[in-house]
């Protein structure tokens, strides 16, 4: 469990940053969770769930995903996508 929380407190640090860099968003970290807002109302929460030791991200775009750590990398339980990818993805629509 030690290691879910330390490769999952990572990974949020590293989202913050990663949506700092997108435009007008607001980013919120707090100790498990991670809130963006962006224009339009449109918002973002990803946490922690330790129970099922996953990340859960709600999108304004693309709706509810869960991601397992695998081999060093958070996968998507139903579609396999890397949690970055998907991101990544998304911030194209964002910046569209």
């Amino acid at each position: 469990m030690e290691d879910f929380h330390k490769a999952s407190s990572q990974t949020l640090e590293e989202l913050a940053e990663f949506f700092e860099t997108w435009p007008q968003a607001e980013v919120d970290l707090l100790e498990e969770s991670l809130t963006i807002t962006l224009p339009k109302k449109h918002q973002y929460l990803i946490n922690k769930h330790g129970v099922t030791r996953q990340i859960w991200l709600s999108s304004p775009f693309t709706g509810a995903h869960h991601f397992q750590l695998k081999k060093n990398q958070w996968r998507c339980t139903r579609t396999d996508i890397l949690l970055e990818d998907l991101l990544i993805e998304e911030r194209k629509i964002h910046v569209a």
